[in-house]
Parts: C-alpha cells; structure tokens; sequence
C-alpha cells in the first residue's frame, strides 16, 4: 500500500512539473500559427524531422496525456477572448 501512494505522489510531483511545460509549448504552437497562416498540417510538414519529433513526444505520448490536458484546459480559459 505504502508503494502505491509513493507511486502515486511521484506521477502527481511529475504532472505538475509537467503542465507549465506543456503550457509554454501550446502556446508557443499557438503563436507560431498565428503568425505563419498556415494549418496545423502544413506547420508540422514544414518542421524538420527533430522538431516533429519533439512535439510527437511531447504531446502524443499517453503517460502526459493528464498534463497536456490541463494546460489545453488552462490557455483555453486563457486566450478565450483572443479569438
């Protein structure tokens, strides 16, 4: 039982550290669309293959799938007037 709450503190300690990071490359996604004009299909083919992988790891890999979505949540309350 004592290793499950250890477990469990550290993915929470993890998640945490996590969103911030998250935060800054959404927004920096974001911001880098706005600018650019493209889709979100053409700014990906465009980056080179290190860049795709960064973003592929970042934010498609499952275990920061709890993060990514609370920092989406987060700069969606935001940014929901910057439309």
């Amino acid at each position: 039982m004592e290793f499950l709450i250890v477990i469990g503190s550290v993915l929470v300690i993890y998640y945490l550290i996590l969103i911030p990071v998250q935060y800054r490359n959404i927004a920096a996604t974001r911001e880098s669309l706005k600018k650019s004009h493209l889709t979100h299909n053409e700014m990906y083919e465009k980056m080179s293959f290190e860049e795709q992988q960064l973003q592929f790891n970042l934010q498609g890999n499952l275990f920061n799938l709890p993060a990514t979505l609370i920092a989406q949540l987060i700069y969606y309350i935001r940014h929901r007037d910057d439309k």
